[in-house]
């Protein structure tokens, strides 16, 4: 554009100069028209001038738009995470702003050295030179809108930067101070060596504890995504601050869920362990019961034959046969959790299995006396009378313990531990059978010797017990 503008306003010059010598010698019409050409000499210069003044003005323009353009483009960088990182950023904004400022001058020149082009016949002389003149204006217009369009929302992002950086740093603080809380919480869990009931206590707090935590995980996934973003956006800082802190708040939260898993898990293995004991023994103690008001029902309230009675007295027989490992079993169990209980815990436990003890005798004991006193041909009247004593004695020593068992228990448990031993009597000095019975089924040699199947004696020393044990062996 500017080419053709030289080379058609040099040629107007160089044509019209060449008369412009004989201006003053001639008069009349050709005066006139000399001195018309000489004006328009005169308009051709000045709107050279212009010209010039616009490719000089446009020329430094280039430059600078280009510089400028490039600067604005370039995302901020962020060294830190802090007040301070920000301010700078805005200072170095302010500071391209103010270059920005300084050349709105030239831009507004070169907008008003084009309008008057845009109006000067010369220099629009057809319509291809004024849409090169247009073009140019609006380019530049278009380029210097962006620029100051660009300029503004670069501060701005600076400055949403700044809350978004603070809205993140609140809300990490936040979620730490009640991590570090409930991290304090974890490391001293009331876990071991502590009582039944003090672990149930534990178990429900840890349980709503590991709620809690599940909870905090939505806050934790949003700071996870307030992060992401800024990253998405090139509004994190190099130093990598704002990643360690979520890294570590994100490993430091699976750390501590997994503890409480743990802890979880410990007390939830002591506390059913005590209450599997407890809820077989609590079945035991029902069984036992219904048994014995089934029994109490056939011995003193059936008005059936002694076969029928016999018949049910079978069943009995094989209930306790399918009972006593089961017994035998909860023992052993019930002995196991005494030596890993605490003291208070273990007393309470022995309690319970000399309760169990002391009820299988007198359940089992009644049994065999009433099958005694069935397979007895002829039961004297003294049979019937002892028959009745022996059911008010429910602790008959000859059918709660034996020594063998008593020895062998001593022997396992150092002499400081509490035994079930001493929750029995010792069996008197009488003469004894030979036929001894340790506490474990397995070793049982007599297929129904029930006494001996929860830890008591089968000692046959009366000879009225006689026919009862061989029948039953």
């Amino acid at each position: 554009m500017r080419l053709n503008w030289f080379v058609k306003v040099a040629s107007r010059l160089l044509k019209d100069s060449q008369g412009e010598s004989g201006l003053g010698t001639k008069g009349g019409e050709e005066g006139m028209e000399a001195r018309r050409k000489w004006f328009g000499v005169k308009k051709l210069k000045e709107t050279f001038a212009f010209i010039q003044q616009l490719d000089k003005n446009m020329s430094n323009l280039r430059t600078w738009l280009a510089r400028i353009e490039s600067e604005l483009s370039k995302p901020v960088v962020y060294d830190v995470c802090d007040d301070h990182e920000i301010q700078k950023r805005l200072a170095e904004q302010q500071d391209l702003q103010r270059d920005i400022e300084q050349h709105s001058a030239g831009v507004e020149s070169v907008f008003n050295i084009c309008d008057v082009l845009l109006h000067d016949s010369d220099a629009c002389a057809n319509e291809t030179e004024c849409d090169s003149i247009q073009q140019t204006t609006r380019s530049l217009d278009r380029r210097w809108r962006n620029i100051c369009a660009m300029s503004m929302e670069r501060r701005m992002k600076i400055e949403e930067t700044w809350r978004l950086w603070q809205k993140f740093l609140d809300d990490y603080s936040r979620f730490e101070d009640w991590l570090k809380s409930a991290e304090r919480t974890a490391a001293c869990p009331n876990s071991s060596g502590v009582l039944y009931t003090n672990a149930k206590e534990e178990l429900k707090r840890f349980e709503a504890f590991q709620r809690q935590i599940h909870e905090r995980l939505t806050q934790l996934e949003l700071i996870n995504k307030q992060y992401r973003r800024l990253a998405r956006e090139n509004r994190t800082d190099t130093a990598s601050k704002l990643k360690q802190m979520v890294h570590e708040g994100n490993q430091r939260w699976d750390n501590l869920q997994k503890r409480v898993t743990a802890i979880l898990r410990r007390l939830r293995y002591f506390t059913n362990q005590r209450e599997e004991f407890e809820g077989t023994r609590e079945s035991i103690l029902v069984w036992l019961t219904e048994m014995d008001l089934q029994l109490t029902n056939v011995e003193h309230f059936s008005e059936s034959d002694a076969e029928d009675k016999m018949r049910q007295l079978n069943g009995f027989q094989q209930e306790i046969t399918l009972n006593t490992n089961k017994i035998d079993q909860l023992i052993v169990f019930g002995e196991q959790l005494i030596q890993k209980s605490e003291p208070l815990d273990a007393v309470l436990i022995e309690d319970e299995l000399e309760e169990l003890h002391r009820y299988c005798q007198e359940v089992f004991g009644r049994v065999s006396r009433f099958h005694r006193r069935l397979t007895s041909h002829a039961p004297s009247l003294e049979d019937d009378k002892e028959a009745s004593e022996n059911e008010t004695d429910i602790e008959d020593p000859r059918e709660i313990q034996t020594d063998s068992w008593r020895k062998r228990r001593e022997m396992e448990e150092p002499p400081s531990s509490q035994s079930l031993c001493h929750l029995v009597p010792p069996a008197l000095g009488h003469e004894r059978s030979g036929c001894e019975t340790p506490v474990s089924v397995d070793s049982i040699p007599l297929e129904w010797d029930h006494t001996g199947d929860v830890g008591g004696s089968s000692s046959h020393e009366d000879d009225e017990e006689g026919p009862f044990y061989s029948a039953l062996s």
